[in-house]
């Protein structure tokens, strides 16, 4: 097949469709409509020049959609698939291609369907769609709240490498040691890093000795270490900066606890990465970490932006430790079965296969 996939450039989750649907063996081409870093796969930058963040450059996506509109008709590819359903799947619309596939991750319709202007081109985005692919049973609620088929609704998350995030070589949890805790999301508002941050001040002060970790980079990064010093925590936490994906599997063998205080999500990666790795969740009571998390049986739900809920449940981690062995072996069959990265892109290129046929009237 050859596949076309549209994306923001830097948008972090396009390059496992990218790396996975390349060594499969089909043609995959990238249409950024941002500035992109380096892929495996032709790619065309249809990004304008100049800044491109959340609050900037964001004037330029119509120009780069019509842009990737003419570039289709050179491309000709069987399937396109966008990605973010307010970026990649507002260019899909535009370029008019069949059969297309629209991916939505998370905020673009936590956060969209709460717009007057988004809620009405998020319809006309799944409706020009042949598959709304979502990756939450909460963004599939959201999609079929705007009167979308059900039938064309297929519910499946990019997944993780399994085989890479494993729990060989890390020390057992036996809570009579300092905790190793740590953070691998972004550091922007969305993930709430302060309530962690406000948390670990109250075991400080209950007199639990542990070591913090923030395994990620975001505009929040200045903020975040002065609130650490002013709390007089620097000697307890480590801002990493951004992690390389090669590097991370590595980084969750050093830890014990995975901690995230994320006000809403798609189906967190970044879970499923800590999940697969033995850690021990604490995670924000929301529905998408609800979906893979049973409370006390593979990790703790705690409040969300509630630090002493955060505090509570780490504290009772350390007084019932053996939570810690049997919730990793949970978890672990439970992101094999659903959120394995190989299976799942499996799944995702028969449903490709199926909307071929569809085309050609063979199913």
């Amino acid at each position: 097949m050859r596949i076309c996939f549209i994306s923001a450039g830097n948008f972090a989750h396009t390059g496992s469709y990218l790396d996975h649907f390349h060594a499969a063996g089909h043609e995959v081409h990238f249409v950024a409509l941002s500035p992109s870093p380096p892929r495996c796969v032709p790619t065309y930058d249809l990004g304008l020049g100049g800044a491109y963040s959340s609050g900037r450059g964001k004037w330029k996506y119509p120009l780069s959609m019509l842009r990737a509109r003419r570039l289709l008709g050179r491309l000709k590819p069987d399937i396109v698939h966008t990605h973010f359903a307010t970026s990649g799947g507002l260019a899909g619309l535009v370029c008019g291609f069949n059969p297309t596939v629209v991916t939505a991750h998370g905020t673009d319709l936590t956060a969209g369907m709460k717009s007057c202007v988004w809620r009405p081109l998020l319809k006309a985005v799944f409706e020009h769609a042949a598959c709304v692919n979502t990756v939450s049973s909460d963004l599939t609620r959201m999609a079929m709240s705007l009167g979308i088929d059900r039938r064309k609704v297929v519910e499946l998350t990019p997944g993780v490498d399994t085989s890479r995030f494993q729990s060989a070589g890390r020390r057992a949890f036996r809570g009579d040691e300092a905790l190793r805790l740590v953070c691998t999301r972004r550091l922007e508002p969305l993930f709430d890093h302060r309530t962690i941050v406000e948390a670990l001040a109250i075991l400080r002060a209950k007199g639990v000795e542990f070591k913090m970790t923030f395994a990620g980079e975001g505009s929040l990064r200045g903020e975040l270490e002065a609130l650490v010093k002013r709390r007089g925590l620097g000697d307890a936490a480590t801002f990493l900066g951004a992690v390389a994906g090669d590097a991370m599997p590595a980084v969750l063998r050093e830890h014990d606890v995975y901690l995230s205080s994320s006000r809403a999500d798609g189906a967190s990666l970044s879970l499923l990465e800590a999940m697969s790795a033995g850690l021990f969740p604490v995670v924000s009571r929301i529905p998408a970490n609800e979906a893979w998390l049973e409370h006390g049986v593979g990790g703790f739900l705690h409040g969300v932006g509630d630090p002493e809920d955060l505090a509570a449940r780490v504290l009772e981690l350390t007084r019932r430790p053996s939570l810690a062995a049997s919730a990793a072996g949970h978890n672990r069959g439970k992101v094999i079965a659903s959120g394995d990265r190989a299976t799942n892109m499996g799944r995702l290129e028969k449903v490709y296969e199926g909307l071929l046929a569809r085309r050609s009237g063979r199913a």
